[in-house]
């Protein structure tokens, strides 16, 4: 058998394990969770991916059964009050808030009336920054309006390695970073208000890092889930306050995608 036969063959092998549920193959049911960055059409990052790769991802997601939830949808997985209907349910996130999404996601998802969330960086609204536009405040709302987009926080200004800095100040009472990360995110939080009519509840930590104290203070600022950068699946029970993500790269495909939300290896 050739190359490609056999490349092939072990596609549709493992196509038809996906068409099984969960409950038929005997596998808890879990969360995964992906991430994206920017789409692109001439890719300059490996966090990026082009038009045609994300449809093609997308549609074969779609295809082997699963179900893309809600960020309310979400909360209710972790709590364990997801309808059992959904066997395998599949999480689409973005972070940092490029209006690449508007462009090239947005049409994708109402095409495919699949639902997608995206952590936005709230100071880079609307403005130019390292050869990139984000998102504009009109396009976040229509994106809204569809039903079928959530915005959570990516930080208001402080999309830097804030645990270094953190613990850079050593073992302080009064961490000057507390006060800074307190401002910050009721910043986000009120700038994502005002633009979609309703309060965040999901932040993503910027570079995946964070700490107990951190952590507390998205809590007191109304953020119910937490997502990192940890690598893995979400169980029924996992914690809300560190949710796992899986990255999607350059290299990734349509087959590489279905593998890494899978657990098939």
């Amino acid at each position: 058998m050739s190359l490609h036969l056999k490349r092939l063959f072990r596609a549709g092998l493992i196509l038809i394990i996906l068409s099984l549920g969960p409950v038929c193959a005997g596998i808890p049911r879990v969360l995964p969770v992906l991430v994206y960055h920017h789409i692109q059409n001439h890719v300059t990052s490996d966090v990026s991916c082009t038009p045609e790769q994300f449809e093609a991802q997308l549609k074969a997601i779609l295809a082997a059964g699963y179900t893309p939830l809600t960020i309310e949808q979400t909360a209710r997985f972790l709590a364990d009050g997801l309808e059992d209907k959904i066997e395998k349910p599949v999480l689409i996130t973005f972070d940092d808030g490029y209006e690449s999404l508007y462009t090239f996601a947005f049409p994708v998802s109402q095409k495919l009336k699949i639902p997608m969330t995206v952590f936005v960086i709230t100071s880079r609204i609307g403005r130019r920054l390292q050869f990139a536009e984000y998102l504009h405040e009109n396009q976040m709302a229509e994106m809204y309006r569809s039903g079928l987009w959530d915005f959570g926080s990516h930080t208001h200004d402080m999309h830097s390695d804030n645990l270094r800095i953190f613990d850079a100040f050593g073992p302080v009472k009064n961490n000057p970073v507390i006060d800074l990360m307190t401002r910050d995110l009721a910043m986000s939080s009120s700038r994502i208000q005002a633009i979609v009519g309703k309060k965040p509840e999901a932040i993503a930590w910027p570079y995946g890092k964070f700490n107990g104290c951190i952590s507390t203070i998205a809590r007191k600022a109304g953020f119910k889930l937490h997502f990192t950068s940890c690598s893995g699946y979400n169980e029924v029970g996992a914690n809300p306050f560190s949710i796992k993500r899986i990255p999607v790269t350059s290299r990734d495909n349509a087959f590489s995608v279905l593998k890494k939300i899978s657990r098939i290896r």
